[in-house]
């Protein structure tokens, strides 16, 4: 049996590669689920429990094969697209279905502070449903009359002057794109509306070193460097990240523990093997006798 100081480099060598192993993860290069639209980062799946290498506001959902991500207020839509070379994305309203006369289901609002923002070729309309009074010579959408209830869509900006607020029960602003005619505004709401994304604040010093984002399962960030590193970003890798900063403090506490643990044994074997020496030694006869 090998003695306790042949296996104390073993045992070292087992506490790095624990810990190269544990930050070596490599981002995919691609992931789909199923429907043909394949991902990249910044975008990442969110049935990955662990960290992930992506923006937190851009993980995907697989349902049913279907890509989907929540973006205003954890609204969820269907990703139909998704260009990296672009860094743009193409969503539509999940809750939609084959209805010819669809009603929207909520307004879509992006917040001007995200990195993610409207492309050029969006326009917004206003739907006014099921108003109870409404103003002569305004063609209503027939396929939403509900009685004497008319509803009205209107691209933004051409909106006619009426207490629209206080005679129609809700209000609706959505994006669809340019090319649609909001005359047939089931098609345009089924073909979605095009969105882009530019570098988050949190990742523009990572990503312009070389480096990519990396959050964890309680989102704090880190730069992946390749090779397992991580620091605050590639070029200076002045600051750590809090994971392999810790990760290095159990590693080094291990490793005190084992050396410490090591010089004890063998202090405790020698002793034993001293008071064995002297004990034999006494039990010598003396010369003459």
């Amino acid at each position: 049996m090998a003695s306790l100081h042949q296996l104390l480099p073993s045992i070292v060598l087992s506490i790095f590669i624990i810990k190269g192993n544990s930050l070596s993860k490599s981002p995919p290069l691609s992931f789909s689920c199923g429907d043909g639209v394949n991902f990249a980062y910044p975008f990442w799946q969110l049935s990955q429990k662990t960290d992930h290498f992506g923006y937190p506001s851009l993980g995907v959902t697989c349902i049913n094969k279907t890509p989907t991500i929540q973006l205003d207020n954890n609204n969820l839509y269907r990703v139909k697209s998704f260009k990296k070379t672009e860094k743009s994305f193409v969503v539509s309203f999940y809750e939609l279905g084959d209805n010819i006369c669809p009603v929207a289901p909520h307004d879509v609002g992006i917040n001007s502070s995200s990195f993610l923002s409207y492309s050029n070729n969006v326009k917004l309309i206003d739907f006014f449903y099921n108003c109870t009074v409404y103003p002569s010579g305004v063609e209503p959408i027939k396929c939403l009359q509900v009685g004497a209830k008319q509803s009205y869509v209107f691209l933004e900006g051409s909106v006619p002057k009426f207490d629209w607020k206080t005679n129609c029960n809700f209000l609706v602003t959505i994006p669809i794109s340019t090319d649609s005619s909001i005359t047939d505004f089931g098609n345009a709401m089924k073909q979605g509306f095009k969105l882009k994304w530019s570098t988050s604040v949190e990742c523009g010093s990572c990503e312009a070193s070389g480096g990519l984002c990396v959050y964890d399962d309680k989102q704090t960030f880190s730069c992946s460097c390749g090779k397992g590193r991580r620091y605050a970003n590639c070029r200076e890798k002045g600051l750590v990240s809090s994971n392999y900063f810790k990760l290095g403090l159990l590693s080094i506490g291990l490793l005190i523990c084992c050396v410490i643990i090591a010089i004890t044994i063998l202090y405790i074997v020698k002793k034993r093997k001293d008071g064995i020496h002297k004990r034999g030694f006494n039990r010598l006869p003396t010369s003459g006798k």
